[in-house]
């Protein structure tokens, strides 16, 4: 017969063996781990506030913190090197990729999507890499099928103008002393490029002074927004440009070359002022 009051009895000493609790194991493993140990706060680096506004939340204000806490912030810190450290090689490695993914980011939901997982990884699959090659070109493709449609819309309205006389006009003015020489009719307004020595910049009154198009090298180079009559119109100022300023002064009361109202009848008669008339050679 087996006697269960031997149980607790170590056979090889004549004392009991001492029980041990569950709370006097897990106080044990916790000092085996360190948990009496202290290290200073990692997040408000031991002064116990964070950024000398507030107590800080990570130790309380009590400045220090346990192994473990201190191991954990070590650990972020490890891993967001390695994060940055996996991003900067693969983007040395496929920049073109990355700045064709960024440049579409804003409106295309699938380019988007892989530059959060970029974001989250360091880098991309090799399957999710191909997929963004296969996108990336099919936009490439839309963009240049739209490309050839504008193009198409706006070789209609572009066209050769004979501007000698408007050059001849704004040469007069720069000579005469005016650094931002306009010339203004009942809609098309033409200025100087100031970067740009040679080309003129033709805005639309009709179109709340939207920038139409430019003229370079005596042909006028139509955007999108630019109303089908517009080379027709530059054509007729071109052809003579006193005729299209004076009508402008008249129908307006405004001087075509200044833009200041006209009060003297003569100057209203002429459609013109004497000193911008003097200055253009008008």
């Amino acid at each position: 017969m087996i006697d269960f009051n031997d149980l607790d009895t170590d056979p090889n000493a004549s004392a009991p063996l001492a029980s041990t609790s569950p709370e006097a194991i897990r106080a044990a493993a916790h000092l085996a781990n360190g948990g009496d140990a202290v290290f200073p706060c990692p997040k408000c680096g031991g002064t116990g506030m964070w950024r000398g506004i507030r107590t800080c939340f990570t130790c309380r204000g009590k400045r220090t913190v346990s192994k473990g806490v201190a191991a954990a912030a070590k650990g972020r810190v490890t891993k967001a090197v390695n994060l940055a450290a996996a991003k900067a090689e693969f983007e040395g490695s496929n920049p073109a990729l990355m700045g064709d993914l960024r440049a579409i980011a804003s409106w295309h939901t699938f380019a988007r999507e892989l530059l959060g997982k970029f974001d989250q990884y360091g880098s991309l699959t090799t399957g999710q890499v191909v997929a963004a090659l296969n996108s990336l070109a099919k936009v490439k493709e839309k963009q240049a099928e739209r490309a050839a449609v504008r193009n198409a819309e706006n070789a209609g309205k572009s066209g050769e103008v004979g501007i000698d006389r408007i050059t001849a006009l704004f040469a007069t003015a720069t000579a005469a002393g005016l650094k931002k020489p306009v010339f203004r009719t009942e809609r098309l307004i033409i200025k100087p490029a100031k970067s740009h020595p040679g080309t003129l910049y033709v805005t639309d009154k009709a179109l709340a002074g939207e920038y139409v198009g430019k003229i370079v090298a005596g042909k006028f180079e139509a955007r999108r927004e630019a109303k089908p009559d517009t080379l027709a119109l530059l054509c007729a100022i071109a052809a003579d440009p006193m005729k299209a300023a004076t009508e402008y002064g008249r129908s307006t009361g405004e001087c075509g070359c200044c833009g200041r109202e006209l009060t003297d009848p003569a100057s209203v008669k002429a459609g013109i002022g004497p000193i911008c008339a003097t200055k253009w050679g008008i």
